[in-house]
């Protein structure tokens, strides 16, 4: 039953004209997928925060490197060449978004350089600790993270680690398992810049790519609210754990693709469509009013 209203809230809402509501704009403004990789990447780590804060921080980082580079990938594969390295330390010098400055996003851009260097692709990175047979991502994100910290050193900061969470930590994880969402499922909204078939497989270690069916639906202040107003889970805790209850909940509804609904769910929060309180004007016209358990309660027979 709940898979039929599910397919309605996505028949509405996951379609490329809601794009500008979300950090995903961003990577579909380039063609190369070089480019997309690497702005996916900064877009989801800075997804915390209002969405007009997000959005400028996004605009005014892509605007920094467009200043001293032909673009994103250009940026990064020059980031370790002594002479581009002063003028692009120099152009990230200032930038601030929350909790991270520029300095982090630095430190960002030469990891995935080296990636890209030892790898071929941050992609290829990924898969290499990811097994094909994995029910979900935790092991290869937990991998790559470690691996990552572990390059950066004394590097890692305080504010620098925050863009580096990682399931053992107990975190939701919420922007790399909403970035790994955008690489592994591929429809109008999302990329699938890691799935069978994408242009970056040809640096994929050998029958080795990204499937829908294992990831982890990104969980934040509106799809965890919405998902316990759905019986998606009873956490209260909205910690890894929570994520991966809501993931098995929904490949009741899904197998092949549990976070098929994700994109649909967050617009409802982020639009103002779903409220922390019962509005009968707001709630009536919810495609998802028969099975919400919130909503069910407070109208009237």
């Amino acid at each position: 039953m709940l898979r039929e209203f599910l397919d309605r809230l996505y028949d509405r809402y996951n379609e490329p004209g809601l794009l500008t509501s979300d950090p995903l704009e961003y990577p579909h403004r380039y063609l190369d997928p070089y480019d997309q990789e690497a702005v996916a990447l900064f877009s989801a780590l800075m997804a915390y925060g209002n969405v007009k804060q997000i959005r400028r921080s996004i605009e005014d980082l892509l605007g920094r490197i467009h200043g001293v580079a032909e673009g994103p990938a250009a940026f990064i594969r020059a980031i370790d060449d002594s002479r581009h390295a002063a003028a692009q330390r120099k152009a990230l010098h200032g930038f601030i978004h929350r909790f991270n400055l520029g300095a982090d996003f630095f430190l960002l851009c030469r990891l995935l350089a080296r990636s890209w260097r030892e790898h071929g692709s941050l992609g290829a990175h990924f898969l290499k600790g990811h097994e094909p047979a994995a029910d979900d991502i935790s092991g290869a994100l937990n991998a790559l993270i470690d691996e990552w910290r572990s390059w950066a050193g004394n590097e890692l900061t305080d504010s620098a680690a925050y863009l580096f969470t990682a399931p053992r930590d107990g975190s939701c994880c919420k922007r790399w398992c909403m970035f790994l969402r955008w690489m592994g499922r591929k429809d109008s909204v999302d990329l699938g810049l890691w799935a069978k078939g994408s242009p970056l497989a040809v640096t994929f270690p050998p029958g080795r790519f990204l499937r829908p069916e294992q990831l982890i639906i990104p969980i934040d202040t509106h799809t965890g609210r919405i998902s316990q107003y759905l019986g998606l889970t009873k956490r209260k805790s909205m910690g890894w754990l929570a994520a991966v209850e809501v993931t098995k909940s929904l490949r009741k509804c899904t197998p092949e693709d549990p976070t098929r609904y994700d994109f649909a769910l967050a617009r409802l929060g982020i639009l103002d469509l779903c409220q922390k309180r019962f509005r009968v004007e707001i709630c009536r016209n919810c495609e998802l009013l028969p099975v919400c358990r919130f909503a069910r309660r407070r109208i009237p027979t």
